[in-house]
C-alpha cells in the first residue's frame, strides 16, 4: 500500500460547535491537509471544551485513548493563550510532563493561536518554554502556529531563536473554500456585513468607550450609511451566542423604517450544518466589517474586502502579518462611527481593486500554506515508516 492510499485514524482535538468561525477554520483546514498530504485521513473528533467544563482531564486516561490513533491531531484553534495559571503548560492545553512522556501517537500541533492578548505571568511563560521545549525535541511531535502574530508572541515569550523554528501555518478558514477564481468579475451586491463580538467586553471595551457608548456610534453609522444610498442593505452576522446579545442592543438604536426593510440578521447555526450559508453569506457581501478573528479571515479567502475592527489585539496582529494595517478601523474611541462610515463609503467606490488585492493575499496565503504542509508530510512520512 502507497503513503497516497494509507489510511491513518486521526484523533482530533479542538472545538467544532458553538462558534460558527471554528467550524470554519477545521473545514478549510481538512480540505487543505487532504490535498497536501500523502495519507487519507480518518477523523475522530474530541471536543476540547470538554476539557474546560471540567467533563475530562488530560490525565492517563487520554493518553491511553489518545495512544490507539494513529495521529494526535490538536488544532487549529487559539490553544496557546498564556493566561491559564493552573495549568502545567500555562495554556488550555493543560498536560503534565509525565503524560506528555507517555504520549507515545505523532502528535501535530496544528495552526496553534499564541495568544497574549489576555496576558501572562513569569510562571505561565516558564512553564510553556519547559512544554515548547519538550515538544520541539521530540521527533514525532510537530507544531506550527497560525498567522495572528502568534509567532510575534512566540519571539517575546521564547526568544526570537527558538521562536523562528516554529513553521507558521495560515489559519484553514482561509480556505474554507477553494480558490476564488481570479478572472471572475462579479456585480456588487449592495449588502454590507457586520460582525460584532458580545465576549470578553470588559477587554475589548477598557480604553475610552464602554460597548454601549460604541453600540451608539455603530448606529450612527449604520443610520448614516442608510441615509445616503438607498440601495444598500446590512447584514447582522453572529458567530457565537454571545453576539447575538449584543446586536439584539445594536438594533433597539437603530431606525424602525431600515429594521424592517433594509437590515438583515444572518441565522445562527453555529455547527457543520449552518458552515454552507455562513459561507455563502459572507461571500455575497460586498463588504465585511468584522471584529471577531473569522470574520475578517473567512471573507478575505473568499476574495472579499474585510474592515478589522479593532478592539484586541489579535485582530491588530492579524492585519499586521497581512501587511494589510490600513483596513483596521479602531474602534476603541470617540468618532468611530464616522470613521467606519467613512471606510465603508471609500470601500464601496473602489471594489474592483480592493477584490484584486484580496485574491492576491489569497494566492500568498496558498503558498505559505503548501510549504509548510509539505514539511508536516515530510514529518509524517518519518515517524510513519
Amino acid at each position: 500500500m502507497t503513503s497516497r492510499n494509507r489510511r491513518l485514524r486521526v484523533l482530533h482535538l479542538a472545538s467544532f460547535a458553538g462558534n460558527i468561525g471554528d467550524v470554519a477554520n477545521h473545514a478549510g483546514a481538512r480540505r487543505m491537509l487532504g490535498e497536501h498530504l500523502d495519507f487519507a485521513l480518518e477523523y475522530t473528533e474530541l471536543e476540547i471544551r470538554e476539557f474546560y467544563w471540567t467533563k475530562r482531564p488530560f490525565d492517563d486516561a487520554f493518553v491511553d485513548y489518545a495512544n490507539t490513533f494513529d495521529l494526535l491531531l490538536i488544532g487549529g484553534g487559539n490553544y496557546f493563550e498564556l493566561w491559564v495559571e493552573r495549568s502545567a503548560t500555562g495554556t488550555s492545553i493543560d498536560i503534565s510532563p509525565q503524560c506528555l512522556a507517555r504520549l507515545k501517537v505523532p502528535t501535530l500541533f496544528f495552526a496553534i493561536g499564541v495568544d497574549i492578548g489576555q496576558g501572562y505571568s513569569k510562571a505561565t511563560a516558564q512553564r510553556f518554554d519547559d512544554f515548547i521545549s519538550e515538544v520541539l525535541a521530540r521527533s514525532d511531535m510537530f507544531v506550527c502556529v497560525r498567522n495572528d502574530g502568534s509567532s510575534k508572541a512566540l519571539c517575546e515569550v521564547l526568544g526570537a531563536a527558538r521562536a523562528q523554528t516554529i513553521p507558521v501555518l495560515p489559519d484553514g478558514g482561509f480556505f474554507a473554500v477553494p480558490s476564488p477564481d481570479v478572472a471572475a468579475e462579479r456585480p456588487a451586491s449592495r449588502r454590507i456585513g457586520i460582525n460584532i463580538a458580545g465576549d470578553m467586553l470588559e477587554r475589548r471595551f477598557n480604553a475610552e468607550l464602554s460597548a454601549g457608548e460604541f453600540l451608539k456610534e455603530l448606529a450612527s453609522a449604520c443610520t448614516t450609511l442608510l441615509d445616503a444610498d438607498p440601495t444598500l442593505g446590512i447584514d447582522l452576522r453572529a458567530h457565537i451566542w454571545r453576539d447575538v446579545a449584543l446586536l439584539a442592543e445594536l438594533m433597539s438604536l437603530l431606525p424602525d423604517r431600515y429594521l424592517r426593510r433594509r437590515i438583515f440578521v444572518g441565522q445562527l447555526v453555529p455547527s457543520r450544518e449552518g458552515l454552507d450559508d455562513f459561507l455563502d453569506s459572507y461571500g455575497a457581501f460586498d463588504l465585511v466589517l468584522g471584529m471577531r478573528f473569522h470574520a475578517n479571515v473567512c471573507p478575505l479567502g473568499m476574495g472579499v474586502p474585510a474592515r478589522g475592527l479593532l478592539n484586541y489585539p489579535q485582530v491588530a496582529l492579524l492585519y499586521e502579518e497581512l501587511e494589510m494595517t490600513d483596513r483596521l478601523v479602531d474602534v476603541r474611541h470617540p468618532g468611530c462611527g464616522v470613521a467606519i462610515a467613512d471606510a465603508v463609503v471609500a470601500d464601496l467606490a473602489n471594489l474592483a481593486p480592493l477584490r484584486r488585492r484580496c485574491l492576491s493575499l489569497r494566492a500568498g496565503l496558498d503558498a505559505q500554506a503548501c510549504d509548510t504542509l509539505a514539511s508536516i508530510n515530510t514529518w509524517l512520512h518519518a515517524g510513519l515508516r
